[in-house]
């Protein structure tokens, strides 16, 4: 199977640290990773909007959503479980993996876009505006999640929510969005997410 991905944009990157978390507690994942152009006329014709990741499966069928692609290679390599081992653990998983995509990654990337968009896309500082005032809210729930101290969105052992938030937080860092101040236990959690090994192998900013 093949991954096809870029640096930095944070879907592909929540899927590379995925497998960059797997891999490093064990699992052996053949799967290749490739950069690609977003206007070349193969990847179209991998995935006509021309968005990423997209797995290629080894009969050239493809998945073309991040979740889609983390959870077929869970269910494919199961151990170490990153959704969970038991039903209330993987709905808990998949509660916070939401929230951090969709109360940070996603506000992050409509700010970027509308102020300094990596695809060439016109500045609309409403928009970023109206993202910049939806960010503190999802932060502070998961700063919440952090305070009594554990090393990972879950718990002890990092899940998907990890790989999803880190990739927010690096697509901000690479569009130059500032945080807004405060969050303690956030930026404890980031500060030592981004120095582990399987962070520092995908994460560029």
């Amino acid at each position: 199977m093949k991954l096809y991905c870029f640096p930095v944009a944070p879907n592909p990157t929540r899927v590379r640290l995925y497998l960059a978390e797997k891999r490093a507690a064990g699992a052996s994942i053949p799967i290749e990773e490739c950069s690609v152009d977003l206007r070349a006329p193969e990847h179209l014709r991998r995935h006509p909007l021309g968005k990423l990741p997209v797995l290629e499966l080894d009969d050239g069928r493809c998945l073309t959503e991040s979740l889609a692609i983390i959870e077929l290679i869970e269910e494919l390599h199961p151990e170490p479980p990153m959704i969970g081992r038991d039903p209330l653990a993987r709905a808990r998983a998949r509660e916070l993996e939401r929230q951090a995509e969709l109360g940070v990654l996603a506000p992050i990337a409509q700010i970027v876009h509308s102020t300094n968009s990596p695809l060439g896309l016109p500045p609309n500082p409403a928009v970023a505006e109206r993202f910049r005032a939806l960010l503190p809210a999802a932060l502070g729930v998961l700063d919440q999640v952090l305070a009594d101290g554990r090393a990972f969105l879950a718990g002890s052992a990092p899940c998907v929510a990890d790989c999803t938030l880190a990739a927010g937080l690096q697509f901000g860092r690479f569009g130059k969005v500032e945080l807004p101040a405060g969050f303690l236990h956030l930026r404890r959690w980031d500060e030592a997410y981004r120095a582990r090994a399987p962070a520092r192998s995908v994460l560029v900013v």
